[in-house]
């Protein structure tokens, strides 16, 4: 077979695999979709729990899981696994009749994801931070 054969067939063989992962595999960017409803004057760290047994499920508002954080900073629910990607969540202090003040993302700090295992069990976690009196940059990026 000539070269110039060959190269065509290479090139037109790597043009078909390219044009059929985008059509078969688009691009779909995820994102975490949560809404955190925090005591009002909570200030300190938070950690979400899942796939606990017993735990309830999350409720929707849309296309966001609401996440009723305690009064200790724990959410458990029985959700298997949490949403990945773009962090596009809400978060809301809550006052004593279910009135919502939307909080700074400056007060925020997302600290990570994490897991655990008991037995044939893995919980997964997802922890921040909140604050009142430490909102900036700073807080936002390191928790401090």
């Amino acid at each position: 077979m000539n070269r110039n054969v060959i190269t065509a067939l290479f090139g037109l063989v790597a043009m078909l695999w390219t044009l059929g992962f985008i059509v078969i595999h688009p691009y779909s960017p995820s994102s975490t979709n949560d809404i955190y409803l925090i005591p009002e004057g909570y200030e300190g760290d938070i950690r979400v729990n899942y796939n606990v047994q017993g735990a309830p499920i999350l409720l929707k508002e849309g296309k966001y899981d609401v996440i009723p954080v305690g009064i200790d900073g724990i959410f458990n629910t029985s959700k298997p696994e949490m949403e990945y990607g773009l962090v596009t969540d809400l978060y809301f202090y809550v006052n004593a009749a279910g009135e919502r003040t939307p909080i700074d993302k400056l007060c925020v700090c997302v600290k990570g994801n994490g897991s655990s295992e008991i037995g044939s069990t893995v919980t997964r976690h997802t922890d921040l931070a909140i604050t009142r009196t430490k909102c900036g940059e700073d807080f936002m990026a390191w928790g401090k």
